[in-house]
């Protein structure tokens, strides 16, 4: 840092204190509650995500090597987000209830040519399932739901790569051209290195957060400070906006910001219907949700946040990364020459009288001007040997180190093809997964149904559509674990030796209720029954199977 530079830095400092910061401690009177380790080593995972580790770099003076990154932390989140949502399924649906309803297909006993009454095959009333209450919330709910599902795939990716992740939903007033007014749900997803958490309650519960949106206005810089506390059943929100000509801090930490002068909301327009501070009450949560990574933490045990799905194999991707900057060093070291003396390279004279030699591109890095100096050798070819393989296999074992540490199953990363042979093996490699994987998917459903929960409290509180319960169903995939076919087939053994029954059976596989099942069962047992009926009317030597 220059002196000029260190008196400028020094004045500021000056100036802070004399007329006060507006950073965002200050401006809210709260104490940070994330150690600088959390900071820093949210920081690290974000860096590892994008592929700019500190330990990657190209070729220079002070450092001739060259390191360069596998991009394995992108490949391990994005890996356990496509496992973990896999043919993922979810639905708000309302709440329905058994009714016993006429048959719309009963038929009155009618009598037959002797005058007795033949009842029909239909009972009189069937029971269905109707809907309790209005359909009218969960059908909007629904309806908004599949937006946050179509991102949750990229989203939950940058929350294990993080950490964490705020699913913040909020309310769009949308003006026709009839002057009819409507809302839609959108949602904020703010990522762990771009929210502020404050508080905690006794479970990790985050009760008390910042979040800090930034728009840059050519060499104006907007920043709207979003401010959440949830005590006891209510919440309290305030906006703020600031105005600054600094454009640092557009991303990343907000710790320490000079958020600016504060200025109006009205004076952006898209923050210009925010309200500078509300209170919502009768809520039994925060109105954000945040996915946690539930793996324990160990940058910072005290801290309930969330860590990286890749926080414990940093140094081990370090090796990797390294390993490989190695390999291609050796093909690169080790690529064919030919050393060739510089007397037998041929030399002409350009136009402006410079001597060159008559090398083209590909000659000059196929060739190597040395002295060889023994006479009669003009040229010896350079071929060494490459030691490709012993890097590779390395390079191998680092890698199924990181896959069983990050609880991914073997061959993810790595080549496992010397290690599994059998589907046995195959199915213990694939356990090592299993419980990480279903972990996430729990760590998903909690924090989807807080936002499924918000939305309600925002369709009461705008009016949006009448009161009405819902109900949320969740489907996870679990063959990553399971053999279907395999499964199916023990079950059925099961059932042949009276071990289990096809009820059961249904159920399992096709993921129906009881009474489902048995509707289907029953169906299925009258068209056998129709197919036979069918199949004697057609053929009368079957009723007389005496006859020849």
């Amino acid at each position: 840092m220059s002196f000029w530079s260190t008196i400028s830095y020094r004045l500021r400092e000056i100036l802070k204190t004399m007329i006060g910061a507006r950073t965002i401690e200050q401006t809210l009177h709260v104490t940070p509650v994330i150690s600088s380790k959390m900071e820093q080593a949210i920081q690290t995972w974000s860096d590892l995500y994008k592929g700019e580790a500190q330990w990657v770099h190209e070729p220079s003076t002070a450092d001739p090597s060259r390191v360069v990154s596998l991009g394995l932390p992108a490949m391990i989140a994005s890996e356990k987000a496509r496992t973990a949502l896999i043919e993922f399924n979810s639905e708000i649906t309302t709440p329905t209830e058994e009714v016993e309803v006429d048959n719309p297909n009963y038929e009155e006993p009618k009598p037959n040519l002797f005058g007795i009454l033949v009842p029909t095959a239909e009972p009189p009333t069937i029971i269905e399932d109707r809907p309790i209450g209005s359909t009218d919330r969960a059908e909007f709910l629904n309806s908004q739901y599949e937006k946050l599902k179509k991102q949750l795939r990229k989203q939950i990716e940058y929350g294990i790569a993080k950490g964490g992740l705020v699913i913040k939903p909020y309310v769009v007033k949308n003006e026709s051209e009839d002057a009819q007014t409507t809302y839609t749900i959108e949602f904020d997803y703010i990522q762990a290195d771009a929210f502020y958490p404050l508080s905690f309650d006794a479970t990790g519960k985050i009760t008390e957060a910042a979040f800090l949106q930034t728009k840059a206005d050519k060499n104006t810089v907007y920043r709207r400070l979003e401010y959440h506390k949830w005590e006891g059943n209510s919440v309290r929100i305030v906006n703020k906006a600031y105005r600054s000509t600094s454009n640092t801090n557009l991303q990343g930490d907000m710790t320490g910001v000079d958020l600016g002068q504060e200025v109006s909301l009205t004076e952006i327009p898209e923050w210009a219907t925010l309200q500078p501070s509300t209170v919502i009450r009768n809520v039994t949560q925060p109105l954000f949700a945040y996915f946690r990574m539930p793996e324990a933490n160990t940058v910072d045990p005290s801290s309930p946040l969330g860590v990286s799905g890749y926080s414990r194999a940093v140094s081990l991707i370090k090796d990797a990364d390294m390993q490989y900057s190695r390999m291609l060093w050796e093909y690169e070291g080790g690529e064919l020459a030919i050393d060739i003396d510089r007397d037998a390279l041929k030399t002409i004279v350009d136009a402006k009288g410079n001597t060159v030699e008559r090398l083209g591109a590909m000659q000059s890095r196929l060739y190597r001007k040395v002295d060889l100096g023994a006479e009669g050798d003009t040229y010896q070819p350079y071929a060494p040997t490459l030691r490709d393989t012993s890097y590779i296999q390395g390079l191998n074992t680092i890698l199924m180190r990181i896959e069983d540490v990050c609880g991914i199953s073997r061959g993810t990363l790595s080549d496992s093809a010397d290690i599994a042979r059998t589907a046995t093996e195959l199915k213990i490699l694939k356990q090592r997964s299993y419980q990480t994987n279903a972990d996430i998917q729990q760590s998903i459903e909690d924090t989807l149904r807080e936002v499924i929960y918000i939305m309600n409290v925002y369709c009461t509180l705008y009016e949006i559509t009448p009161e009405g319960e819902y109900d949320v169903n969740f489907e996870w995939d679990d063959s990553i674990i399971v053999d279907v076919d395999m499964e199916l087939s023990k079950r059925i053994t099961l059932q042949q030796n009276g071990l289990a029954s096809k009820l059961e059976n249904r159920m399992w596989y096709f993921g129906e209720t009881e009474r489902q099942a048995q509707e289907a069962l029953a169906k299925i047992q009258d068209e056998t029954m129709q197919d036979m009926s069918n199949e004697m009317a057609m053929n009368p030597d079957l009723n007389n199977p005496e006859k020849e």
